[in-house]
């Protein structure tokens, strides 16, 4: 199996046990990287990227070292960026801002970190990316509506899927390609779910323990 990482918004960093949601301290991300939030994963160049809602810009993370390296600034002062996955079909990174009066979503560049606006989301609050590598298919949760949604790459726009039933504050999506499963954190209840990609509802894997996991990621052997 791979690995589960969750970091939260003081920037600790931690793996993620799948079968039970309980969480590991493994280091503390550098302090360049400011307010952590979503993490992505990139399997052609192996690498992981994290959001800063602090610093407004893009890193990547060494999860060894928990050393973040900036790649560069989203370029929109109004952003709040805690939504954040790679769509492996294209090689695009997609991000979402969810804070302030900015509720669009983006395409950013990963060589430079400079965010295009893509358009509304038509959501309010924190909005975060799950994508489905064997179908294709990009997800989104909203931490207002506590729903899952379909993201429409081209428009930045969703679509209602269904309520996640339980969650009352969803933050960092991950799909595991290798069991078909999308996971979620949840920060009010501090707990990992998995998710019904059909129907939106939400199933209880365990306790993560108390925290504000933000980011959540998956990354394959």
């Amino acid at each position: 199996p791979g690995t589960m990482y969750a970091v939260d918004s003081s920037r600790a960093l931690y793996t993620i046990d799948i079968t039970t949601g309980a969480k590991t301290l493994i280091g503390t991300v550098s302090a360049n990287a400011g307010t952590t939030a979503g993490l992505a994963y990139n399997p052609a160049n192996n690498t992981i990227y994290l959001t800063s809602t602090g610093n407004d810009a893009m890193y990547t993370l060494d999860v060894t070292t928990a050393t973040a390296t900036l790649v560069g600034a989203y370029g929109d002062a109004s952003v709040v960026m805690h939504g954040l996955e790679f769509d492996t079909s294209t090689n695009t990174m997609y991000a979402v801002s969810g804070g302030g009066t900015n509720f669009n979503a983006y395409t950013v560049n990963t060589s430079t970190g400079a965010a295009t606006l893509l358009g509304a989301t038509g959501l309010t609050s924190f909005t975060n990316l799950g994508y489905n590598s064997l179908t294709d298919t990009m997800y989104a949760t909203n931490s207002s509506t506590d729903s899952l949604y379909l993201f429409n790459r081209a428009t930045g726009g969703v679509s209602l899927i269904g309520s996640l039933g339980g969650p009352t504050n969803p933050n960092g999506l991950a799909f595991n390609r290798d069991n078909g499963l999308m996971y979620m954190v949840d920060n009010n209840t501090d707990s990992l779910y998995t998710i019904n990609l059909a129907t939106g509802a939400a199933t209880l894997v365990g306790s993560t323990g108390s925290g504000n996991l933000l980011g959540l990621v998956y990354v394959p052997i």
